[in-house]
Formats: structure tokens, C-alpha cells, sequence
């Protein structure tokens, strides 16, 4: 009995960990002027994967929850760490600096922003495909007073090349980049809203003139 215990726990599966990182991370620690500092999170998750292993979706309804496939590190740090990566290589040349929220310094003078990000789903079916929805709103602050900009929602739908959890986590990867480029386009346009005179504008309608901010 003892050599056939021995013998099972010989041949235990290891586990597998995975990351949403790129392969490439710029440092962003050049020494070029920036116009504004863009702080990334919190990163909000649902609590059904908020957990090491990684969750998959058998149909509309059922949930699997695989042992031996984990995360790297928690989620919501996974998420944080790939949207920051995406939105500094997308708005480099709006020299806007971006950085985690936790870490990013805020020195007090002029406006700096911070988009804080909820994630409703993310998740997907092995061999079809990956779903990821969620929302974010950019937030103005400025003399220690804070101003939301608007808030956005995207879903986006991936397809998973292939079997195994090396696809599934590529296709979230995939997921993830074109999120954050929708995040990174509106943010562009907010902070340009934001930058133009708080004057009011006047607007010619067809009944004469009108006040509009």
C-alpha cells in the first residue's frame, strides 16, 4: 500500500501559471515632457474569478473552475498590469503618462486623471471564444477637487484559436489590448473636452440663440 501511495503521488499533475503581460513591456521612464498623468484602476473583477484558478464556461450557465491552470498573480493585478502596458503604448504620442493608480504620484499642481475600471465579465469557452465586458470612468482632479469626465462602457468577443488554456489566455490577452485601446481613444477625447475654455459658448439653432456648455 505504501509503494502504490507513493506511486500516485509520484505522478501528481503540476500546476500551470499564466500571465495577461505582454512580451514586451516599455518602461515609460524617458526622460520626454508629458502633458498628463493618467492614473489606471482600481481594477474592479466579479467575484466568480476572483480567484488564482482560471474559469472557464461550459455553457450559458455553468462555471469550471480549473485546479492545476492558474493565474500568475491575482486577476485583478493581471488586468491592471496589461491595460497599463496598453494605454502607455497607445497614448505615448499624446504624452500622456499612464501608470497603475497605486503607485502613480500625483504632485498637486495642475489636473491630473484617473480612470477607474469595473469588469461585469470576462471569461470564455475553451476552442470558441472569449467575452469581456466592463466599463470605465475618467475622473478630473485638480486643487484636491475631483470631476468625472463620463463614463464608458465596450464589450469585446475574442476568438480562441485553439484547444488548451495557452490559447484560452491568449485570446484574453487579444481581449484585453482591444479594450484598452477603446479606453485609451475615448480618455483623448475626454481630456480634450476638458482642456477647452469653461466659457459659454453660444449655438445657433434654428429658433435663434441658445447657451450650451
Amino acid at each position: 500500500m505504501s509503494l502504490a501511495l507513493a506511486g500516485c503521488l509520484g505522478t501528481s499533475r503540476p500546476s500551470r501559471f499564466y500571465t495577461l503581460a505582454p512580451l514586451q513591456i516599455r518602461d515609460g521612464s524617458g526622460s520626454t515632457a508629458t502633458d498628463a498623468t493618467l492614473a489606471i484602476g482600481p481594477v474592479e473583477i466579479p467575484d466568480y474569478v476572483a480567484r488564482q484558478q482560471i474559469v472557464t464556461r461550459t455553457g450559458t450557465n455553468e462555471l469550471v473552475v480549473a485546479e492545476f491552470d492558474r493565474w500568475g498573480s491575482s486577476l485583478d493585478s493581471e488586468i491592471s498590469g496589461s491595460l497599463v502596458a496598453t494605454l502607455r503604448d497607445r497614448l505615448e504620442s499624446q504624452q500622456i503618462a499612464v501608470a497603475p493608480w497605486r503607485s502613480a504620484i500625483f504632485s498637486g499642481v495642475g489636473v491630473t486623471y484617473r480612470a477607474a475600471v469595473s469588469i461585469s465579465r470576462f471569461d470564455g469557452i475553451p476552442g470558441q471564444s472569449v467575452v469581456l465586458q466592463g466599463r470605465w470612468e475618467l475622473i478630473a482632479q485638480s486643487s484636491g477637487k475631483k470631476e468625472s469626465l463620463g463614463v464608458r462602457e465596450a464589450t469585446v468577443t475574442e476568438k480562441i484559436d485553439a484547444s488548451g488554456y495557452d490559447a484560452l489566455v491568449a485570446a484574453m490577452q487579444r481581449a484585453l489590448v482591444r479594450f484598452g485601446q477603446q479606453m485609451a481613444d475615448t480618455v483623448v477625447a475626454a481630456m480634450q473636452m476638458a482642456k477647452a475654455p469653461c466659457q459659454t459658448r453660444r449655438v445657433q439653432t434654428a429658433h435663434g440663440m441658445r447657451d450650451s456648455r
